[in-house]
C-alpha cells in the first residue's frame, strides 16, 4: 500500500514538472520594451548624430560591423555590445535609420545608450 502511494506521488511530481508554463527567452513580437544593461555603457551617442554618417565615419565610431547585409539599393550594418544589438540602415552610402534591441530581442527605446555602449566597447577592444 505504501509502495503504491509512493509510486503515485512520484509520478504526480514528475508530471507537474512537465506542465509548467515557462516564458519564452526571446520576444520578436508584442509590446515588451527592452531593458538596457551594460558593464561598459560609455556616453550615449544621439541617433541624430549617427544619421548621415558614411561607412568610414561609422567604422571610426563603432568599429567593424558584425554583419553587413546588402540588398539592392540599401544596406544594413549590425553592431553589438554586451547589452544590446544595434542596426544601422544605409541608403546612398549614408546612415538613414538606427534601431536597437536588448539581448532578448526586445526593442530598446533609448537607442542612444546602445550606440554609446557599442562605441565604448569598440574602443576598449
Amino acid at each position: 500500500m505504501i509502495r503504491a502511494f509512493l509510486t503515485i506521488a512520484a509520478t504526480a511530481l514528475l508530471l507537474v514538472g512537465c506542465v509548467q508554463d515557462s516564458a519564452p527567452q526571446y520576444s520578436l513580437t508584442g509590446n515588451e520594451v527592452g531593458i538596457f544593461r551594460s558593464a561598459n555603457a560609455g556616453r550615449p551617442i544621439a541617433v541624430s548624430d549617427i544619421k548621415g554618417m558614411d561607412e568610414r565615419q561609422l567604422a571610426a565610431t563603432f568599429g567593424a560591423a558584425r554583419l553587413d547585409r546588402k540588398d539592392a539599393t540599401s544596406r544594413v550594418l549590425r553592431y553589438q555590445s554586451d547589452g544590446c544589438t544595434m542596426f544601422v540602415y544605409l541608403s546612398a552610402n549614408r546612415a538613414q535609420y538606427v534601431e536597437a534591441y536588448d539581448p532578448q530581442l526586445r526593442p530598446l527605446i533609448n537607442v542612444d545608450a546602445c550606440a554609446g555602449s557599442v562605441a565604448a566597447q569598440r574602443r576598449a577592444a
